[in-house]
């Protein structure tokens, strides 16, 4: 029976050398089992592969006489496979290793796709990068000047107060040093944030978020742009909110696409109260809602702005916003609904799961 299989089979010393081969295992190698027999299996691996497959055969023991490897196997056309082997070890009635089983199969279809996948994010996090650009490029320029024409309107009354006054009111003068001071401070903030938020995604990490830390630091960038397009931002967030897993940098990418979405369908409308609405909650998962009292999802076409490059807003937009947020949303294992406001307006609501502390 061992000789009709088609999974990968062999036995090895442990020293390395191949005790039995199969006919298969023999097939895939290109090799013959004279050829296979007794010579050191670790030659037929990859040799980048090589040391990672000891480090998991040498935590064989009576106790934990299992262990998986993966390598990939260089092959006899001149392409490269991958194997996963399923090795079981055999010990003396000493504890002692006498001989190793392994049962394989090629991986090689299922590495690729892991390969597109992680590609596929990659260029997800790329768009998503040029789209951050689009939204905050023209909006950073008026986070920067509020503060900067502040210190100058600061900084010509401290003058004034040096010059004209007799003697000079130093408590005046402090108290205006400070308030160009924290100006300052927020423009470093503005710009250090800016920074983080430009990083490339590769040196990103994983991590445990906060959702409400993550809304704060796109309000950064967004608070002011918003209210000078005349908008009221109203802010509902839920106290100790659970942690969710993912990249904090790309959920925030996903509450600024977010926010712009509702300004831009705020501004196509004339209306005397405009509003969004940003509120955090949580039950069984964390949830982040955004809502604008605009004119809605058309119903006809709701489906069709998740697709990327469609859009029905005139001007250079892309159609990549809510796409992005898609993508975003779903490799953190999240949930993107959409929705009609109560009174008109639509509503975004993404739904995360709550991460289990380590």
């Amino acid at each position: 029976m061992v000789e009709d299989q088609t999974d990968l089979i062999r036995r090895f010393t442990p020293d390395g050398r191949l005790t039995f081969v199969n006919p298969a295992f023999c097939r895939y190698f290109g090799r013959s089992e004279e050829e296979l027999l007794g010579s050191d299996f670790i030659r037929l691996i990859h040799p980048e592969d090589r040391e990672v497959v000891h480090r998991q055969l040498a935590v064989l023991s009576p106790e934990n006489p299992t262990t998986v490897t993966e390598a990939r196997i260089p092959r006899p056309d001149g392409g490269v496979g991958w194997v996963q082997f399923v090795n079981r070890g055999i010990f003396d009635a000493e504890g002692r290793l006498v001989e190793c089983q392994s049962v394989g199969r090629d991986i090689t279809a299922q590495k690729e796709a892991e390969a597109r996948i992680a590609e596929a994010r990659e260029a997800v996090n790329r768009a998503a990068r040029v789209t951050t650009l689009a939204i905050i490029g023209g909006g950073i320029v008026h986070e920067i000047n509020q503060p900067l024409n502040a210190i100058r309107v600061l900084a010509e009354t401290g003058l004034c107060l040096l010059v004209q006054a007799d003697p000079p009111q130093a408590d005046e003068i402090v108290a205006i040093l400070s308030r160009i001071s924290r100006q300052v401070d927020r423009i470093d903030s503005i710009v250090n944030h800016l920074r983080d938020v430009l990083k490339n995604s590769r040196n990103q990490r994983y991590e445990y978020c906060d959702l409400n830390e993550v809304v704060e630091r796109a309000l950064l960038l967004m608070d002011n742009r918003i209210q000078a397009h005349g908008i009221r931002l109203r802010l509902e967030k839920a106290d100790q909110l659970p942690k969710v897993f993912g990249y904090s940098v790309n959920l925030e990418e996903v509450v600024l696409n977010l926010l712009n979405n509702a300004m831009q369908a705020l501004d196509e409308v004339d209306w005397p109260h405009k509003e969004i609405a940003v509120r955090t909650w949580a039950d069984d998962r964390v949830y982040l809602e955004v809502a604008d009292n605009g004119p809605g999802f058309d119903p006809a076409i709701r489906e069709r702005v998740l697709e990327p490059f469609f859009t029905t807003k005139s001007g250079s937009s892309l159609g990549m916003g809510l796409p992005i947020v898609k993508a975003i949303v779903e490799n953190a294992d999240g949930r993107l609904e959409l929705a009609d406001a109560h009174g008109g307006g639509a509503v975004v609501r993404v739904s995360l799961p709550i991460a289990t502390p380590p």
